[in-house]
């Protein structure tokens, strides 16, 4: 005990020494926002963020020598403002769309998101293209790649119904008060598939888009910040490690 104890011992030396290295890392002047959004982040059963974003981006932390940083998870349409007001922000998981790629810098990428139009199955809904579902009610997150999809294909903002969460999304379909939602499919399987809930009651109708998912930052964050990120991103994704995350939250059928 006395050498933790001493002044002038080695351990405190260490550390006095590690400690502006630490609080001096550029990520860690950084805000980390996300949203309930399974299997890509969420608060677990204990309350704390998880998901395969989550762990990547703790993998990351790790390879930057960058301090486990807080992860605030909130609704999407806050964390979507925040990121376009505040120069220091990253948003995951973020769909990097045509319209969404210049307001942003990116680290890529998560994974890939299939972007559908859900119903209901008792109901006879039938689209053999995109503007057979302009005459439907179609709720969407709000601010989401689901809503920005439909608003940049021009259907009738009266006809998109934002929500705050796609549970509520969700439920808007079950009693009626819209036809489809639009969102992405794995993380609406995902919900689906929660105990109590019946995933045969729901089909897809409809592919909107394919999307890449990546971290977003603010265009204040200054370039070699991004830079290093995604360096350390892409020696995550390459390691045996990152295969090890994937198949825990996409097990193999």
């Amino acid at each position: 005990m006395r050498a933790w104890t001493t002044p002038f011992s080695l351990p405190l030396i260490i550390f006095m020494l590690a400690a502006p290295a630490w609080a001096t890392t550029p990520l860690a002047s950084l805000h980390y926002l996300s949203e309930e959004y399974r299997p890509y982040n969420y608060l677990d059963e204990t309350g704390q963020p998880a998901g395969l974003a989550v762990e990547l981006l703790q993998r990351v932390w790790q390879q930057t020598a960058t301090p486990p940083q807080p992860i605030a998870i909130m609704p999407w349409a806050r964390g979507y403002y925040l990121l376009t007001q505040k120069p220091n922000v990253v948003l995951f998981s973020t769909a990097r769309t045509e319209a969404r790629d210049p307001l942003f810098k990116w680290a890529c990428s998560i994974g890939y998101a299939e972007i559908v139009l859900l119903g209901l199955t008792r109901r006879a809904i039938t689209i053999n293209k995109l503007e057979d579902a302009q005459q439907y009610n179609i709720g969407a997150v709000r601010a989401d790649v689901g809503e920005q999809l439909l608003l940049n294909n021009g259907f009738d903002e009266q006809k998109v119904i934002s929500a705050n969460r796609l549970g509520q999304a969700i439920k808007m379909l079950d009693s009626g008060r819209i036809d489809l939602v639009s969102t992405n499919k794995t993380t609406v399987m995902s919900l689906l598939s929660s105990p109590g809930a019946d995933p045969t009651r729901y089909q897809v109708r409809w592919v909107l888009s394919s999307e890449q998912f990546c971290y977003a930052f603010s265009q204040g964050v200054d370039d070699a910040v991004v830079k290093s990120f995604q360096q350390g991103l892409t020696q995550v994704l390459a390691s045996s490690e990152f295969q090890q995350i994937q198949r825990k939250y996409f097990p193999a059928p």
